[in-house]
C-alpha cells in the first residue's frame, strides 16, 4: 500500500515538472501612460516579469533609468527605433543597466545619459543588443567583465564614445555604425579574442582602438574621416582583414607593439599614413595603399628591436610593390623592379640603384645591413629619405633626396659608411648622424635650402669626417650636439645660413680649411643648453670667415695652429690662424698690418675677452700693374684685388 502511494506521488511530481517546463513565456506590454493590460514604464514591466519573459514596448517617449536584472527579451513594437525613445532622467545613470545573462534588447533609441551609458552590460554573458540607436550619451554601449555577447546593427552617434569594452572577451561586434563621436567609435581595453566585423566608424578621434587586447579580429570594417582609423597598441596576435581606412587625418592602420599580427587584404587610401608598423613578426599580404601622404612606414629612426616581418610584394604603394627583404644577401634592385619602397633587414651585399621612390615614411630603410650600396636613387615627398640603422661599410653615392618632410639621410649607430656626392634640397635636415655613429665619411655632398640644418651630428657621434661639402640656406650649416668629439670638419663651404657652424657642448673637434661666409654667425662654440657643458678644446684654423658676426666662443678653444709652411686659405705661404673678413670689406684680416710680409698679421685677433687668434691671416697683396703705353696707371686698389671667397 505504501509503495503504491509513493508511485502515485512520483507520477504527480513528474507531471507537474512537465507542465511547468512546457508553459509558454509570459508577454508584458508597455505603452506611454499605461492602461488595460499594459504597464506605463519599462521598469514596472521588468519588475513584474520572470526569466524568459517577453516585454513589448509601444511607440512613444519614455523617461527612465532601467535596471534589467532578469533574463528577458525587451523589444519595441515598432520596426523604427526612432519611434520608441527612452531618455535617462538621471544622466549619471545608464539608460539600461543589464546585470543578468541572456538579455535581448532591440528597436530603441537610447539617449540622455551624458555622464553614463546608453546600455551598460556589467559582468554578464549571452546578451544580444541589436537594432538600437544611441545618441547624446557618454558611451553608447559599455561592457565590463562581460563575455560572449552580441552587439549588432546598432547606430552610435553624437556621444563621447560608441562601443567600449573593458576586460570583456569573445564578444561579437557586428554591423554597427559609429558616427560623429568625439573620441572613439570602438574601444577595447584588456579585452581579448573579440571579433569586430563589418562595422563603420567615421567623424571621430579614433575609429577602432585596441589596447592590451590580443587575439582580436577586425574584419571588413570601414573607418573614414577620423583622426586615426584603426589603431592597435600592445594587441598582438590580431587579425585585420579586408578593412578599408580612408581619409583619416593621421594613420589609416597603425600597429604599436602588437607583434605577431596579420594584415591581409586591407585598403588604406587618402590618409596621412596608410599602414604603419611599430611592431615585429607581423605578416602582411595583399594590402593596398594609395594616395596617402605616407603610404607605408615601419619603425622610428631610434628603433633597436627585431624587425622580422613577413611582407611580400603583393603589398603595394600607389600600385608599386613593397620590397621588404629579411636576411637576404647578394641582391640588386634597380629600376626594373618598379619598387615603391625598400626595406632591408639583416641583409648583406645589397645594391639599390636608380629607383624612384616617393610618398612613404622612408624611401629606403636599411637595418643591421652591411657591405651595401645605395646609388643614383631619387627620393621625394617622404617623411624621411634614406635611413641606415646599425649598418656598416655601406655607401650612399649620387642620390637625389629632395622635398621630404624630415631628414634626407639618417645614419643611426652606423660605422664606416660613406655618404658621397649626394644632393639634398628642401628637406628639414640634410644628413643626420645620431646614436653613436662613428668613423663615417661625409664627402662632397651638396645640401641646400633645408629648414633646420644641412649636416647634424648628435648623440656622441665621434671620429667622423665632413669634407668638401657645399652647404647653404639653412638655420645651421653644420650642427654638433650631444658630446660629439674627435670629428674633422675640413674644406666645407657654408653660406647663407643663420649659423654656419654651431656646436653645443662638443669638444676636441678639428675645424679647418672651411669657407664660411654670408651667414649671420660664422662659428658659434656654445654651451649645452641642458647641462651647461662647454664646447672646449676644439681647434679652429685656416678657415675663411666673412659673416655678419664671424665667431662666438663660450668655451676654451684654440683658434690657430702653429705657424707652418704651407699654402693657406688666403693664398699665403703659411698656415696659422683664420682669415677674418667682413661683408663691408673692413674686417680684421682686411685692415691689419703685416710689416714682415709673411701674410700673418702682426697682432693677434681678439675674438672674445678670453679667446684669441694669435696668427690671423691676411690677404695676399697682388702686384700693381702700370700701363706702359699711354702713361695711364692701371693699378687696381687693394680691395679690388683681394681674393674673393
Amino acid at each position: 500500500m505504501n509503495g503504491k502511494r509513493i508511485l502515485i506521488l512520483t507520477t504527480v511530481f513528474i507531471l507537474l515538472i512537465f507542465l511547468s517546463g512546457s508553459a509558454s513565456a509570459a508577454t508584458f506590454h508597455v505603452k506611454v501612460g499605461g492602461g488595460t493590460e499594459s504597464y506605463g514604464s519599462l521598469q514596472e514591466a521588468v519588475n513584474a516579469a520572470s526569466d524568459g519573459d517577453l516585454i513589448l514596448v509601444g511607440e512613444g517617449r519614455y523617461s527612465e533609468n532601467v535596471l534589467v536584472n532578469k533574463s528577458l527579451e525587451i523589444v519595441s513594437e515598432s520596426s523604427n527605433p526612432k519611434k520608441t525613445v527612452i531618455t535617462a532622467p538621471d544622466p549619471e545613470l545608464p539608460v539600461l543597466h543589464i546585470t543578468s545573462d541572456s538579455v535581448n534588447i532591440g528597436g530603441f533609441s537610447l539617449k540622455g545619459a551624458n555622464s553614463s551609458y546608453g546600455i551598460y552590460l556589467e559582468g554578464v554573458s549571452g546578451n544580444n543588443i541589436y537594432n538600437n540607436y544611441f545618441s547624446g550619451n557618454w558611451r553608447s554601449i559599455m561592457l565590463r567583465d562581460s563575455h560572449t555577447n552580441s552587439l549588432e546593427n546598432n547606430r552610435l552617434s553624437d556621444s563621447d564614445d560608441g562601443i567600449w569594452l573593458e576586460h570583456s572577451e569573445q564578444n561579437l561586434i557586428k554591423n554597427n555604425r559609429a558616427t560623429r563621436n568625439r573620441h572613439y567609435g570602438f574601444y577595447l581595453n584588456a579585452s581579448e579574442n573579440n571579433t569586430l566585423q563589418k562595422n563603420r566608424a567615421s567623424g571621430g578621434a579614433v575609429g577602432i582602438y585596441m589596447e592590451n587586447s590580443s587575439g582580436c579580429c577586425v574584419l571588413s570594417s570601414k573607418t573614414s574621416n577620423n583622426f586615426y582609423g584603426i589603431y592597435l597598441v600592445d594587441s598582438g596576435g590580431s587579425l585585420l582583414e579586408k578593412n578599408t581606412a580612408n581619409s583619416n587625418k593621421m594613420y589609416g592602420i597603425y600597429l604599436g607593439s602588437s607583434n605577431g599580427s596579420t594584415l591581409r587584404g586591407n585598403k588604406a587610401n587618402s590618409n596621412q599614413w596608410g599602414i604603419y608598423l611599430d611592431s615585429n613578426s607581423n605578416i602582411l599580404r595583399k594590402n593596398k595603399m594609395s594616395c596617402n601622404s605616407r603610404n607605408f612606414g615601419a619603425y622610428t629612426y631610434h628603433y633597436t628591436g627585431e624587425m622580422n616581418n613577413t611582407i611580400d610584394t603583393s603589398n603595394t604603394v600607389d600600385g608599386k610593390p613593397i620590397y621588404y627583404l629579411v636576411g637576404v644577401s647578394d641582391r640588386t634592385l634597380d629600376s626594373d623592379s618598379n619598387a615603391g619602397v625598400v626595406y632591408c633587414i639583416n641583409c648583406e651585399n645589397i645594391t639599390l640603384k636608380d629607383l624612384a621612390l616617393e610618398n612613404n615614411s622612408f624611401g629606403i630603410y636599411l637595418y643591421n645591413t652591411q657591405n651595401s650600396r645605395i646609388e643614383g636613387n631619387c627620393i621625394s615627398n617622404c617623411e624621411h629619405g634614406i635611413y641606415l640603422g646599425n649598418c656598416a661599410l655601406t655607401a650612399l653615392r649620387g642620390n637625389a633626396v629632395n622635398s621630404n618632410e624630415g631628414d634626407a639621410f639618417i645614419l643611426s649607430s652606423c660605422r664606416n659608411c660613406l655618404v658621397e656626392e649626394n644632393n639634398a634640397l628642401d628637406n628639414m635636415a640634410g644628413i643626420w648622424l645620431c646614436d653613436t655613429s662613428v668613423d663615417n665619411l661625409l664627402k662632397e655632398n651638396i645640401i641646400t635650402s633645408n629648414s633646420w640644418c644641412c649636416i647634424d651630428l648628435g648623440d656622441t657621434s665621434c671620429n667622423n669626417t665632413l669634407e668638401g661639402n657645399i652647404l647653404s640656406e639653412a638655420y645651421e650649416g653644420i650642427y654638433l650636439y650631444g658630446a660629439c668629439e674627435e670629428n674633422i670638419l675640413n674644406n666645407n663651404t657654408i653660406t647663407a645660413s643663420s649659423y654656419g657652424l654651431y656646436t653645443e657642448g662638443c669638444g676636441n673637434n678639428t675645424i679647418s680649411g672651411n669657407r664660411i661666409s654670408g651667414n649671420d654667425v660664422g662659428i658659434s662654440l656654445n654651451l649645452n643648453w641642458t647641462d651647461g657643458t662647454s664646447s672646449d678644446y676644439n681647434i679652429i684654423y685656416n678657415n675663411y670667415l666673412n659673416n655678419t658676426q664671424n665667431a662666438e666662443d663660450y668655451g676654451t678653444n684654440t683658434w690657430n695652429t702653429s705657424k707652418t709652411t704651407g699654402v693657406n686659405i688666403a693664398g699665403g705661404p703659411y698656415l696659422g690662424g683664420n682669415l677674418w673678413a667682413s661683408p663691408e670689406g673692413d674686417g680684421f684680416s682686411e685692415t691689419a698690418s703685416d710689416e714682415d710680409g709673411d701674410l700673418i698679421a702682426d697682432l693677434p685677433y681678439n675674438i672674445t675677452e678670453t679667446a684669441y687668434d694669435y696668427l690671423p691671416l691676411i690677404f695676399k697683396e697682388p702686384e700693381e700693374k702700370t700701363e706702359t703705353e699711354g702713361g695711364k696707371n692701371c693699378g687696381k686698389s687693394k680691395s679690388a684685388w683681394r681674393k674673393s671667397e
